[in-house]
């Protein structure tokens, strides 16, 4: 990393070994900053999250990973279903949005479409990337213990059952 000149101040960072393991902590908080930032962050996601998973110690590769949940496919959609939830919870009528006065400009007029249509949006948008991030981290940390829990029980099983000795015991 110390070659890359862009890279240098952030070398120190980017080698601690607590962002790129592999564990429950970790990825659970990689994929709630993945997923915030994906919903809540319009451009440039990717760098967004790794910033926030090096400054918390989340794992980078899932928290960037997680961001891919926003790509050029699901975009038109999330945005509509945004739009329709920051209208609701900010309680917009239909009218609302549309109530536009011929007595303004054009920029006017573009401004206030804009901020119509904006504002509902990004309220919608921060309510999936807080309700995204959390279920996110909670779906790990059971799906992560109910996997290390099932794993634990299928060795027990296997050892009562004599296909695996526990270490240290003798042979007969």
């Amino acid at each position: 990393m110390l070659q890359y000149r862009l890279l240098r101040p952030f070398a120190t960072y980017l080698g601690s070994p607590l962002i790129w393991r592999f564990n429950r902590r970790g990825v659970a908080r990689g994929t709630a900053l993945g997923l915030f930032s994906g919903f809540a962050v319009p451009v440039a996601q990717t760098p967004f999250a790794a910033l926030l998973a090096v400054g918390v110690r989340a794992n980078l590769p899932v928290a960037a990973i997680a961001t891919s949940v926003t790509n050029p496919l699901t975009v038109p959609f999330i945005y509509y279903a945004a739009y329709l939830v920051g209208r609701w919870v900010l309680r917009m009528r239909e009218g609302m949005t549309q109530a536009i006065s011929p007595d303004i400009g054009a920029l006017e007029q573009t401004i206030s479409w804009i901020v119509t249509l904006a504002g509902p949006t990004y309220v919608g948008l921060l309510i999936f990337a807080v309700g995204s991030a959390t279920l996110g981290f909670v779906l790990v940390q059971f799906g992560w213990r109910h996997w290390v829990l099932v794993k634990r029980r299928r060795r027990l099983a296997r050892r009562a059952n004599g296909a695996i000795r526990p270490k240290g015991a003798a042979e007969a």
